[in-house]
C-alpha cells in the first residue's frame, strides 16, 4: 500500500469515527429535546389538572365549612349532617387526587420498589372493596375466585391501590344499580384477574390511550372528575410486580373489562395451592372482545 493510499484510508477512518460521534451527539440532543417537550407537556397537563380538579373539591369544602360557621344557629341537625358529609366526601376525593399525583411522581422517578411476597388474593381484594365501599355504594359487586388461586406474589399495598383505581374508574363510568364483576382464573404459568362493568365501554378509537397520563374518556361529560392518572399508575404498579394489565370491551353486552396477569411464583407451582373461599358468585362469566382467551 502506497503512502498516499494509507494516508487516505487513515483520513477516511478518522472521518468515519468523527461522523459516528456527530451522529451520537445529534441523537442525544434529539433525545434531550424529546424529554424536555414531554416534560413541558406533562407540567402543562399537571397545572391544568391542579387548577381544575383541586379547585372543585376545595370550593365544596370551603362552601360547606363557611355555611356551617356562619349559619350554625339556624341550620337543622339534618342540614348540618349533610354539610359535614360533603366536607368529608370532598376531603377524601382531594386526598385521592394527591395520592395519585404522589404515586405518579414516584413512578416517573423510578422510586417504586415493590415489597413483594406471597399474599392471599382474596384478602387483598376484600381490603380494596372495603376501601372502595363508599364510591361503590350505588353498584352491585360480585366476586368469584377459582379454588386453585390463593397465594400470589405481590406487594399487597400496591396491588390494593391498583384494584381501588380500577373500582374507582368503574364507579365513574358505569351507571348506578349496575353490577361490577371481579373474577380470577389460573393458567399454567400465570394468574389472571378481571374487573368488568356494565357501562358504555371504552370507545374503540381511545383504547390505545387508556393508560396514558391525564387520559379521560371524551364521551363522558357527566363523569365525576379525577386526575386522569389512576390507570397509568395501575399499569406502572402492575409492571413493577412483573405483571401486565390490559383494557378491552365486553362482547356479550356493553361494558369495559380490565385484565391483570401475574406470574405464578415457582415455589407456589411446586407446592400447590390452598383453595380460596368464594366471596360471592354468579352463574355466567361475562365475555370480552380481545386480549385474553376466555377461561
Amino acid at each position: 500500500m502506497s503512502w498516499q493510499l494509507a494516508s487516505d484510508v487513515a483520513i477516511c477512518r478518522r472521518r468515519g469515527r468523527e461522523g459516528l460521534v456527530v451522529d451520537k451527539i445529534i441523537v442525544e440532543d434529539l433525545d434531550r429535546a424529546k424529554r424536555a417537550a414531554e416534560g413541558d407537556a406533562l407540567r402543562s397537563a399537571l397545572l391544568a389538572s391542579i387548577s381544575h380538579d383541586f379547585r372543585t373539591p376545595l370550593s365544596a369544602i370551603l362552601g360547606a365549612a363557611s355555611t356551617l360557621h356562619s349559619m350554625s344557629q339556624v341550620l337543622t341537625e339534618s342540614q348540618k349532617a349533610d354539610l359535614l358529609a360533603t366536607i368529608i366526601d370532598e376531603s377524601e376525593r382531594l386526598n385521592r387526587f394527591l395520592t395519585n399525583l404522589l404515586d405518579m411522581t414516584k413512578l416517573r422517578s423510578g422510586a417504586v420498589m415493590p415489597n413483594s411476597g406471597l399474599h392471599n388474593l382474596g384478602e387483598v381484594i376484600g381490603s380494596a372493596l372495603k376501601r372502595a365501599s363508599k364510591i361503590l355504594a350505588g353498584h352491585h359487586v360480585e366476586v368469584e375466585l377459582v379454588n386453585d388461586v390463593s397465594m400470589v406474589d405481590i406487594d399487597p399495598v400496591l396491588f390494593e391501590h391498583v384494584l381501588f383505581n380500577l373500582l374507582d374508574n368503574t364507579a365513574k363510568y358505569a351507571p348506578l344499580n349496575t353490577t361490577v364483576y371481579i373474577w380470577s382464573w389460573r393458567d399454567r404459568d400465570s394468574i389472571g384477574l378481571r374487573v368488568l362493568d356494565e357501562g358504555q365501554g371504552i370507545p374503540p378509537a381511545e383504547l390505545q390511550y387508556i393508560f396514558d397520563s391525564f387520559y379521560r374518556r371524551k364521551e363522558a361529560a357527566n363523569v365525576r372528575a379525577g386526575t386522569g392518572l389512576g390507570l397509568e399508575i395501575s399499569r406502572g404498579f402492575i409492571e413493577a410486580m412483573h405483571g401486565t394489565i390490559t383494557a378491552a370491551n365486553r362482547t356479550d353486552r356493553s361494558g369495559a373489562v380490565f385484565t391483570i396477569r401475574l406470574p405464578i411464583p415457582a415455589k407456589t407451582q411446586r407446592a400447590g395451592q390452598i383453595g380460596t373461599p368464594r366471596l360471592s358468585g354468579y352463574s355466567r362469566q361475562p365475555t370480552i372482545g380481545r386480549h385474553e382467551p376466555q377461561q
